[in-house]
């Protein structure tokens, strides 16, 4: 993996860590640290973030395609 999406996929990670761990604590101890509220944000906060790594690594595909086309060299 290249640099453009790590941080995305580091921040998603992070708020999908939190989001289990919350989860977990819910359901063995019944002691969810975060609201329903809350769990809904942080889940669609880890999901934006998972989606905005991978726009960037498609970007930077996009971008590498400039002579190439479905990895094959066009004919023309």
């Amino acid at each position: 993996m290249t640099q453009a999406g790590k941080p995305a996929f580091w921040m998603a990670g992070l708020f999908m860590a939190l989001f289990v761990a919350d989860v977990m604590a819910g359901a063995f101890f019944r002691a969810a640290f975060l609201s329903d509220v809350m769990e809904a944000l942080v889940l669609a906060i880890s999901c934006s973030f998972f989606v905005a790594g991978i726009l960037l690594l498609e970007g930077q595909e996009k971008g590498d395609e400039s002579t190439t086309l479905h990895r094959e060299e066009e004919t023309r």
